[in-house]
């Protein structure tokens, strides 16, 4: 059965970067539904994840603080104030500030076309980051992140054993050798 919802987190974006991002990736993920079948368009929600930032919160006062280090308890979400005016963005720092002062995730919502309540989706963003199959507690950005950040690490290397610049398509030819060569039909995990 195919999704009949895609919700898409994009890590490693600029904010001068928004349009093409979206106007780029949105596109492929769109013909990559296309190619699966004819007419079939799930509903996407697009997010980028920021931790590059210099945002912090601290408590108002010291009965709200967590740990040695005194940071803002996980699951604070701030969505006014210091958020966009008029763009939906948001604050969430999910996890527990084990050393010094905890940094929030910046999460800014490029499309939406679920319709998802802030709370909804914040909720479920902050679920996410509590399956990191790698951690006992809540990680500071969404597992599926994470994961997308291993498999970059994996692809790296075999674009190593490949050697020097090359077009896309000889370059994914190449890939699938390599891959049908090493792993056979194997699935590996990241």
């Amino acid at each position: 059965r195919k999704p009949e919802r895609i919700i898409f987190y994009r890590d490693g974006v600029s904010e001068g970067q928004f349009n093409d991002v979206i106007r780029e990736e949105l596109t492929a993920i769109e013909k990559a539904c296309r190619s699966i079948e004819e007419g079939y368009r799930p509903a996407i929600t697009f997010l980028v994840v920021q931790k590059r930032h210099h945002t912090r919160f601290f408590p108002s006062q010291n009965k709200d603080s967590v740990g040695k280090a005194r940071n803002v308890p996980p699951g604070l979400v701030v969505d006014r104030g210091v958020c966009h005016p008029s763009q939906f963005d948001f604050y969430l720092c999910s996890h527990f500030g084990i050393q010094g002062t905890s940094r929030p995730t910046h999460y800014h919502v490029l499309l939406d076309e679920n319709k998802l309540s802030a709370d909804s989706l914040q909720e479920f963003t902050y679920q996410l980051c509590h399956v990191y199959c790698r951690c006992t507690r809540s990680v500071s950005i969404p597992a599926p992140v994470y994961y997308s950040h291993h498999l970059a690490f994996r692809a790296r290397s075999y674009m190593a054993q490949l050697g020097g610049e090359m077009r896309p398509q000889e370059m994914n030819r190449k890939i699938e050798q390599v891959l049908s060569k090493n792993i056979g039909g194997a699935v590996f995990f990241a």
